[in-house]
């Protein structure tokens, strides 16, 4: 849902917001920074936004959204920022050559088709067909753009998203230009790998670190600009780690479907019969990656998350409770709920470490029996 973009647009990340905020008001702009952080919590978006303000006509810590310059930055073709993205190389292309040189029209219709979905959503990740790595060719582009004099604004403005994709001859290329930054212009990089950029880059930018976001913000933003409903908003955000990109990619999955497998895998379980288990955790796991088993688990956190919840409220229900979690409660009054999401933790914990995936299901079955069935039953 294509919208304005605005600090209060930009979910969550107030204390980055603020940050920039001040650095501006200040007049203390650095002329680097790295944005670093998970997938999809909004580095890309605070990058565009910190641009956009910096060269409103308005010159205050808060875009105006009216003048021809924030109007241009509504498309994203202002004259003086721009966005270095992995591209494919052109037909003939040479080192030194304009980075579109040799490009096809169906090349260059599906660059244009891109940054036009990044402006409408700065949520969205840029994906350009055959281009693995940002080449050196855009990076000494800059070079060459910074050398102009502004057309408009006082600062010209690159910004970088996913740095990490910067090639060897990219990066060295980029790291000449932080060793003697141009006077009015400022890099943005993104990345969610800091580790794979050269240390040299890192230290000469100025660190903006971007935390998970919070359920209840992803579940906020996913009713007001996508549309879903309440309670599959909450269990949406509840299995997006953060990430509110993870968020929307799941909005289109069978969640109920998900959900009821989740509660067939605690009935197994919980029952006694240990080849009935194994034919079901076969089943769960048949066509899943490993990604996918993360997330199921982190369904089955949020459905014991919910269980725990009923069981406190004070009349043993809770607003939003399906009936399985409330016949769960009352069957298992005892049942240690608050080791159980423990023991789910550490399954997720081992998906992450590739650990084979039906021992880590098969585990978790034994031990939720174990502290949830009652030893007479």
């Amino acid at each position: 849902m294509p919208f304005n973009m605005a600090w209060d647009r930009i979910i969550g990340q107030h204390r980055v917001k603020e940050l920039l905020r001040r650095a501006i008001t200040s007049g203390q702009v650095a002329h680097a920074y790295l944005f670093e952080g998970p997938e999809g919590v909004g580095k890309d978006a605070l990058a565009i936004e910190f641009a956009r303000v910096l060269n409103c006509r308005k010159q205050t810590a808060d875009a105006c959204g009216v003048c021809d310059s924030c109007k241009r930055m509504d498309s994203l073709r202002h004259p003086d920022v721009r966005l270095i993205i992995s591209l494919p190389a052109g037909k003939g292309e040479k080192t030194g050559d304009d980075p579109l040189k040799g490009f096809t029209d169906e090349q260059m219709e599906s660059v244009h088709a891109e940054l036009a979905l990044k402006a409408q959503d700065p949520y969205h990740r840029i994906s350009v067909p055959k281009a693995s790595f940002i080449k050196v060719n855009s990076i000494r582009e800059i070079r060459r753009q910074a050398s102009l004099t502004a057309s408009e604004s006082a600062r010209k403005v690159f910004i970088i998203p996913n740095a990490e994709d910067m090639n060897a001859e990219a990066s060295n290329a980029l790291l000449k230009t932080l060793e003697e930054p141009p006077g009015d212009t400022l890099l943005l990089l993104t990345t969610s790998r800091r580790e794979q950029l050269l240390p040299t880059i890192v230290s000469r930018c100025q660190i903006v670190r971007c935390e998970p976001l919070s359920a209840e913000d992803i579940a906020s933003a996913l009713q007001e600009r996508e549309g879903i409903a309440a309670e599959e908003a909450r269990t949406i955000a509840m299995l997006a780690n953060g990430s509110y990109a993870a968020a929307r990619s799941l909005i289109s999955d069978d969640l109920l479907r998900r959900r009821n497998e989740v509660v067939e895998f605690l009935r197994a379980a919980l029952g006694r019969n240990r080849t009935t288990l194994l034919k079901h955790i076969e089943t769960v796991l048949t066509g899943r990656e490993r990604t996918d088993a993360e997330q199921w688990l982190r369904l089955l956190q949020s459905w014991i998350h919910e269980a725990l919840t009923v069981r406190a409220a004070e009349n043993g229900t809770a607003a939003g409770s399906d009936e399985d979690v409330r016949k769960f409660v009352e069957r298992f009054p005892q049942a240690d709920l608050t080791e159980a999401s423990r023991l789910v933790d550490r399954a997720i914990a081992l998906v992450g470490r590739n650990v084979y995936l039906p021992l880590v299901l098969t585990t978790l079955a034994l031990d939720l029996q174990r502290c949830i069935v009652p030893p007479s039953e």
